[in-house]
Order: C-alpha cells, then structure tokens, then sequence
C-alpha cells in the first residue's frame, strides 16, 4: 500500500494513524508544495508573458512505448507529449 499526503486541508494536521501504516509496511510519502499566493503569482506570470512550454514531440497513444524510448534516448529537447 502507498499513500501521498500532499500538504494539509485543516488546521495544520491530518488524521492518520501512523502507527497504522507502520505496522502495515506501507510506503508513506510527503510531498511538499508551495503556498496558493506563489501558484497565483507565478500563473499571472505565465499569462503575462504569454509563455508556453516547448513541446520536442508528441507521439499518439500507440506509439507510447515509441514516446519513451525517445526520452530515455534524451535526444529531445522540451516536452515529450502522448496525444489520447
């Protein structure tokens, strides 16, 4: 079992039972992430300045085996994208 916690919701805490999930084995990951204010700030930013990620390839969903080996290849410059 594996569970990601991604911040928290209320008042600073979550409700878990860690003795749970130690006794089980589970994989318990935390994954930080900045504050709203910085996600507005930097989503004006992107809009501002009219910025868009520069995409190398986009392969169709059959070809996803193709897509990684391209990018494991790291012949690519920008995004390796997989159209469904």
């Amino acid at each position: 079992m594996r569970q990601s916690s991604i911040g928290f919701l209320a008042n600073g805490s979550a409700e878990l039972d860690f003795m749970r999930y130690f006794l089980s084995g589970a994989t318990l990951r935390r994954i930080a992430v900045g504050h709203r204010e910085g996600m507005e700030a930097m989503l004006r930013a992107i809009a501002r300045h009219q910025l868009r990620p520069v995409v190398d390839r986009v392969f169709p969903f059959g070809d996803a085996r193709a897509a990684w080996e391209h990018f494991l290849a790291r012949r690519h410059f920008g995004k390796v994208a997989i159209s469904h």
